[in-house]
């Protein structure tokens, strides 16, 4: 299976090492220079990144981001930090890039590939815990060093990189969500929102956590093919969809209901927006939803 021509989608299978003069379990690893070990990439930037899997094996991580922030994308940044530069861990939302995720047979996310000498393989999809990730980790890096890629990713030329630092209660939250406290996440962005009523992340982010937490624990409303009659559980399995990346499917439900229930209309018109600020802003599913809102409101 190939992609535009350009991506090799062989199964990965062992290469034997060329001659070398220097002796096994003696080689100098190689420095390879890169932008950042963590690269954020689309379908323009991701042949060229791809390169450096000949010196250093790449972990592609398939998220969806532009719908709902996961636990797991720090815990592989995390993850990613302590290995320095055994590994570089490359990020593609797979909402925006879905050609490269059905070049690489992705069913959904978060999804994560290896790759070495632009060769991939499947490792995991959905959510896995800091431990399970870093054994994982640790069996990529062992395989490709078997296949001789041993390199090691150094940052730029050794300058420091300039950190954007997030404002004072941003931080603050985002470390809550980390931590798994999402009430301190949600009190903290509300106090954000208190004093900037215009601050557009802390209005984002607060609908991202207070989705996270309803989402975070299984229920059986997720298990329902078609949307629930009754209004909380609908609530609840449009949070599910959209989590999940079902952007129209989520809003499509709600509309609908919103349409015909006019006793549920306020609180169905409460959520629908809420969950307006999850998703990215130039999303088209969106766009249309926030359409039919305005003509069945107006």
């Amino acid at each position: 299976m190939s992609f535009t021509g350009g991506y090799d989608l062989s199964k990965l299978k062992r290469t034997e090492p060329a001659p070398s003069a220097t002796p096994a379990g003696n080689q100098v690893a190689k420095s390879v220079a890169v932008e950042s070990l963590i690269i954020e990439a689309n379908e323009a930037t991701l042949r060229d990144i791809l390169a450096i899997s000949a010196e250093v094996p790449v972990i592609i991580e398939f998220h969806a981001d532009s719908v709902r922030v996961l636990d797991i994308s720090e815990k592989l940044r995390r993850v990613c930090e302590s290995f320095a530069g055994a590994f570089v861990l490359v990020r593609v939302d797979a909402q925006i890039e879905q050609r490269l995720g059905q070049a690489f047979a992705i069913k959904g996310a978060p999804t994560l590939v290896a790759i070495m000498k632009g060769q991939p393989v499947p490792l995991f999809e959905g959510e896995q815990d800091e431990d399970a990730i870093r054994k994982v980790v640790e069996r990529v890096i062992e395989v490709a060093k078997e296949n001789g890629v041993n390199g090691v990713a150094v940052v730029g030329d050794g300058t420091a990189a300039q950190v954007e630092q997030l404002p004072p209660l941003h931080q603050k939250a985002f470390d809550a969500i980390n931590a798994g406290d999402f009430d301190l996440a949600i009190a903290t962005y509300e106090q954000a929102i208190k004093e900037n009523p215009r601050d557009d992340l802390a209005v984002s982010g607060l609908a991202q956590v207070r989705l996270l937490k309803r989402t975070i624990e299984p229920s059986a409303v997720n298990d329902q093919a078609e949307p629930p009659k009754d209004v909380d559980e609908l609530l609840l399995w449009a949070d599910y969809r959209l989590s999940t990346g079902d952007v129209a499917g989520a809003f499509g439900a709600l509309l609908d209901a919103f349409e015909i229930n006019r006793d549920a209309r306020d609180q169905i018109r409460k959520h629908l927006v809420e969950l307006f600020a999850v998703v990215e802003p130039t999303n088209a599913d969106l766009l249309d939803a926030r359409k039919r809102l305005a003509t069945l409101l107006y």
